[in-house]
């Protein structure tokens, strides 16, 4: 009787554990999930704080162009073409954060029924979210940073996305002004250097900018001196030899202006093919390191408005220091005639050199007020 008791003592006393262990463990896991989310969430008002949505969402990067508080992006017609990169996100937080705004903005994915499958309250399924993009320069170095503006360093692309305005359309025709976000475009590419594209429809959801840490602007600029025509100037400070001369082309003669020429304007530019003489800026760097230059300004035919070109002709960055360093040449020609024969009859002109140098800092949606 006593091991009979004993017995089902054992068995009473095993049922009462496993009776608890089924009450405590639904409840440890829901307290794991509710931390989960309770971080994730967190996470994700992180990555909220880090992006400008934009208004009016389309698919172009806009990498390089300056931020508007009251028009987003603005594009400078004369700023070079920025190379940029495109890279896949595999950061969950910021896959997450990119699908949800893309709903949020009015937007729909493309991808068909796999794209469908697993949504629930507004959450994505890895298969939705494979397609995030991240969209930002080669260098930061090569993005024209100027005092107290912001710039778009980064983009944030969900390929496989549209507006749903545009699910009747095909991919690239503007949406209706009538539409939820007003004038917009879900075209169906994102440029990845200058006129380059990358195939696949899009929407570009948010961005990230950067500006110049004013306390560590730096500037040596000594001035302009004037530019002598067919004489080698030398400038040692900026490791820079420049020299001014006309260059005329004799028809027939062979003799075609120099290749990968920066025209001083873009109505030059496009005017090339018929130009018979060129005032001609080499710009050759004492450093072997750095490339050769040549800036063209129209000698005939003459075009108005047309003589004066500033720019950026050198930058990188300091590893060490985290700084971009960089070079910027002014040019301006006061006065410059040819004869009928084509053949300098007056000349005058002043350049300048100007060394930068800063450190860059990120611009939080919650400091656009203070910019």
């Amino acid at each position: 009787m006593k091991l009979s008791f004993k017995e089902n003592r054992g068995n009473w006393f095993a049922k009462i554990i496993m009776l608890g262990m089924f009450i405590i463990i639904p409840y440890l896991t829901g307290c794991a999930s509710t931390a989960i989310e309770t971080h994730k969430k967190g996470m994700e008002s992180l990555a909220e704080k880090e992006y400008f949505i934009p208004k009016r969402p389309i698919d172009r990067h806009y990498i390089g162009c300056a931020w508007s508080k009251q028009f987003g992006p603005v594009e400078d017609p004369s700023t070079a073409d920025i190379r940029v990169k495109v890279d896949k996100s595999f950061n969950a937080v910021q896959q997450n954060f990119a699908y949800n705004v893309g709903l949020s903005l009015g937007g729909e994915s493309v991808i068909g029924p796999k794209g469908e499958t697993g949504i629930q309250a507004g959450k994505a399924t890895a298969s939705q979210m494979e397609d995030v993009q991240i969209i930002g320069p080669v260098s930061l170095a090569d993005i024209p940073f100027e005092p107290n503006t912001p710039y778009i360093t980064e983009a944030l692309r969900l390929g496989n996305f549209r507006l749903k305005s545009e699910s009747a359309k095909k991919a690239g025709i503007s949406a209706s002004a009538d539409s939820p976000l007003g004038s917009a475009s879900a075209g169906s590419e994102v440029a990845t250097q200058g006129g380059a594209s990358l195939s696949g429809e899009g929407l570009v959801i948010a961005y990230k900018l950067q500006m110049i840490d004013s306390k560590s602007y730096k500037k040596d600029d000594p001035g302009s001196v004037n530019l002598e025509l067919d004489k080698t100037m030398q400038f040692p400070k900026a490791n820079l030899l420049v020299k001014a001369q006309l260059r005329v082309i004799d028809p027939g003669a062979n003799r075609p202006l120099p290749r990968n020429l920066l025209w001083s304007c873009d109505r030059a530019d496009a005017k090339s093919k018929d130009m018979v003489a060129a005032w001609i800026i080499e710009l050759k760097p004492t450093d072997p390191r750095r490339k050769s230059l040549n800036i063209a300004f129209p000698g005939f035919p003459k075009i108005e408005d047309c003589q004066n070109y500033s720019g950026v002709i050198y930058s990188r960055i300091d590893a060490v220091t985290d700084r971009i360093i960089r070079q910027k040449i002014s040019i301006t020609i006061l006065e410059a005639e040819l004869s009928d024969s084509l053949r300098p009859q007056k000349w005058e002109a002043k350049v300048s050199i100007v060394d930068e140098s800063f450190n860059i800092k990120p611009v939080k949606p919650g400091d656009a007020g203070n910019l």
